[in-house]
C-alpha cells in the first residue's frame, strides 16, 4: 500500500510540473488487458485455451465515478487512452483509487455463468513514456476476479 501511495505521489507532482512546459501533454494509458470469460479471471496454464470475453463493456472507475468505458473486441482485449487532467479532474481521487469493471454479465459470454456481479480488477503501473512534448504514464489491468452482488 505505501508503494502505492509513493508512486502516486510521484505520479501527481510529475504531472502537475510538466504541463507547465508549453505544449506538453500527459496521457494515461491503460494497456490492452484480456478479459476472460470466467468466474476466477484465472488464465489458466493454457491462455490459449481461456476463453474471451468479446463485446463486454468495461469501465475505469475511481472511486466512485466513471471516467471512460470501452467494449472488448472479438478477441476480448480493450485498452483506454485518457488525457491526465480528465482522469484527475473527473474523479478527484487520483489513479490510486482506480478500478477496471467489466459491467456486462458474465452469463453474456457462458449462459452457465452467474449473471449478476461484476469482473473488477485493479490497475497496475507499467512504465512512464516520454515522447518529445508528450508524457505516457501506462498502466494494465492486475488480474479479473469476480465480485458478487451484494
Amino acid at each position: 500500500m505505501a508503494t502505492k501511495f509513493v508512486l502516486f505521489v510521484s505520479l501527481m507532482v510529475a504531472a502537475l510540473a510538466l504541463p507547465i512546459a508549453k505544449g506538453t501533454s500527459v496521457e494515461v494509458q491503460v494497456g490492452p488487458s484480456f478479459v476472460p470469460c470466467s468466474i476466477n479471471g484465472s488464465l489458466g496454464v493454457n491462455v490459449t485455451a481461456t476463453p474471451a470475453f468479446p463485446n463486454a463493456q468495461v469501465q475505469l472507475q475511481c472511486g466512485a465515478v466513471v471516467v471512460a468505458t470501452t467494449t472488448t473486441n472479438a478477441s476480448g482485449v480493450f485498452s483506454f487512452s485518457l488525457d491526465f487532467t480528465q482522469v484527475f479532474l473527473s474523479a478527484r481521487v487520483g489513479l490510486s483509487n482506480c478500478n477496471l469493471v467489466v459491467i456486462t454479465p458474465l452469463s453474456t459470454c457462458n449462459p452457465t455463468l452467474p449473471p449478476m456481479g461484476v469482473l473488477t480488477s485493479s490497475i497496475v503501473f507499467v512504465r512512464t513514456d516520454v515522447l518529445g512534448v508528450r508524457v505516457v504514464i501506462i498502466f494494465r489491468a492486475a488480474g479479473f476476479r469476480y465480485i458478487p452482488p451484494t
